[in-house]
């Protein structure tokens, strides 16, 4: 279980952000508060830090869409809010030249641990091979395996695509152990865990395999270093780990019905701890009727 992407030690949860609160928009930003409410109730056992995220605006675009994100979703200031980069760098505990998104409740949890939470209590077969879907006898079937749905008929046809990503894991250095906040550029960095830094992530639509590569630890680094060059030094690595997420064409989750009983969750990319869990309150409400 959570062998795959969701394998990560750490993993951000955070909107993905549009300039307008269109209908992506405003299934990411209820996905971003229910999740607030399970992760409240989980607490320790999936490691929630909700230390906040500076998205930093540090290039013209982003400065754009950001401040339009600010004032079009409609969220509390306490949520969410621009910060200068003196504030920014106020909250973050370190040296920041760009403003930023800042949402004070965003954070990081552990996937493993989180998958292992939403399956407590429920009876668990891993790898148990699956020809009809009938054998199962359950009332509904939902595919919920990623790039593997494209095994069964009826997701066959489904624009569904891989995506590797590379995360690295550094010992903290004398410029980097004062940080108390995630920072999102494009990558990330988040504060340290027992003197480790997570940080990524690589992004290869081209790649799918989860083989380590050893050139993709220094991408994250130089990515750190060309956004934030007051923590450039000796980063000494601990390890490392490459997952395949599923994403589709418009970056958005394939979620609902495909069959009489079969329902599929697929496509949640890199924003799959909040997507995941809106797309089972879609599907608990399209199987119950509600």
């Amino acid at each position: 279980m959570a062998s795959g992407a969701s394998g990560n030690d750490v993993g951000l949860y955070n909107p993905r952000f549009a300039a307008q609160l269109d209908g992506p928009s405003q299934y990411y930003s209820s996905a971003f508060f229910a999740a607030l409410k399970v992760f409240e109730r989980f607490g320790d056992a999936i490691d929630w830090t909700p230390c906040g995220i500076l998205a930093l605006m540090n290039d013209d675009r982003k400065v754009v869409r950001f401040t339009k994100t600010a004032k079009s979703w409609g969220w509390a200031e306490e949520d969410m809010r621009v910060v200068d980069a003196a504030q920014a760098s106020d909250i973050s505990g370190v040296e920041i030249s760009s403003p930023a998104l800042y949402l004070p409740k965003s954070g990081s949890i552990s996937p493993k641990k989180l998958c292992h939470e939403y399956a407590r209590d429920i009876e668990v077969h891993l790898s148990h091979p699956v020809s009809d879907f009938a054998e199962l006898g359950g009332d509904a079937t939902i595919l919920a395996c990623g790039i593997g749905s494209l095994n069964f008929a009826q997701a066959a046809a489904l624009p569904l695509k891989s995506v590797r990503g590379q995360v690295s894991y550094f010992e903290h250095t004398a410029q980097t152990k004062a940080l108390r906040s995630i920072i999102s550029y494009s990558g990330y960095i988040a504060p340290a865990v027992n003197g480790v830094h997570c940080i990524g992530a690589t992004f290869q639509p081209w790649l799918d395999h989860d083989d380590i590569l050893p050139d993709d630890d220094q991408v994250n680094l130089d990515r750190l270093f060309e956004t934030l060059p007051a923590l450039r030094g000796e980063f000494k690595l601990v390890k490392h780990r490459a997952g395949v997420r599923t994403a589709s064409r418009d970056h958005f989750p394939v979620t609902g019905q495909l069959a009489d009983g079969v329902y599929i969750s697929a496509a949640h990319g890199s924003h799959g701890i909040l997507s995941s869990l809106q797309s089972a309150i879609v599907l608990s409400n399209i199987i119950s009727g509600s």
